[in-house]
């Protein structure tokens, strides 16, 4: 994920990212259509794997195949299968599945918030009605490879892209931040459980590179990050609390928080 400033931005770096009214590019590397096709995969294995259990248990439960509880049963848990475990397994992931996590993979909205519940349930309706259109999977594979952000039917309904996220291991972290002086107690205050690497990564990129941006865009695209990680932490950002200020206690405190084992070189 990189933060790019200039007059001109090339056609193709468009696909990949989010341009602010700054004309400031941030990239957000999305998923093709290999790795989101394996990560389906996965999924489907995973799910299949336990409706098969849970038939068995059906049927040990109601005496076999020929009974009516049985059939509801096979019923429910279909329709629980197909339906309400996508949707839980993404919220509680946070936009990943069992196949996007093997992966790398992530589900944000298209402007790199966390999915909610209605992007959670859209994604698996588009999906189904991708499933239900003849031949089965093959409109979303159309649409992955069609569509500028590489988004399937679900995701034009949920307004989502799936984006590839980096190794925690290759996370760079030579540039250890400091809290600003004066507001360790604030810092302290700041829980960074709910970002994500992709979050850092573009709190880091926006960081090291504010010095090349012009005044103008720098103070914008620094309230507007720090408006957005507000929300990601849900937390309502002291509008007396300086941009970059609140994005240093920001990294800071995700540092401490999921990288402290690393060997960062501090550079201040």
């Amino acid at each position: 994920m990189s933060v790019q400033a200039g007059a001109a931005i090339p056609a193709p770096a468009l696909d990949e990212g989010i341009v602010t009214p700054e004309a400031v590019l941030l990239e957000l590397p999305t998923a093709g259509v290999g790795s989101r096709l394996l990560a389906g995969l996965i999924d489907a294995g995973v799910l299949a794997g336990g409706w098969l259990v849970a038939v068995v248990m059906a049927a040990a439960a109601f005496g076999g195949s020929e009974s009516t509880g049985f059939d509801i049963a096979v019923a429910v848990t279909l329709f629980a299968g197909l339906l309400v475990y996508p949707v839980v397994i993404q919220l509680l992931m946070r936009g990943r599945t069992v196949g996007k996590a093997a992966l790398g993979l992530r589900a944000v909205t298209t402007d790199g918030a966390p999915i909610r519940l209605r992007h959670a349930l859209l994604r698996t309706m588009g999906g189904l009605v991708d499933h239900l259109i003849p031949p089965g999977g093959i409109a979303g594979v159309l649409f992955v490879l069609g569509t500028r952000r590489s988004q399937s039917v679900g995701d034009l309904f949920a307004g989502t892209i799936v984006i590839r996220e980096p190794p925690r291991y290759l996370t760079p972290t030579a540039w250890w931040f400091a809290v600003p002086p004066g507001y360790g107690a604030y810092a302290e205050a700041i829980d960074p459980s709910p970002l994500t690497d992709a979050h850092y990564g573009l709190v880091r990129e926006f960081l090291l590179r504010a010095s090349t941006l012009t005044p103008t865009a720098r103070a914008a695209l620094g309230a507007q990050i720090a408006d957005s990680l507000a929300t990601v932490l849900r937390v309502r950002r002291d509008p007396r609390v300086h941009p970059e200020a609140y994005l240093l206690c920001v990294a800071a405190r995700y540092q401490q928080r999921n990288l402290a084992s690393s060997d960062p070189v501090a550079n201040r």
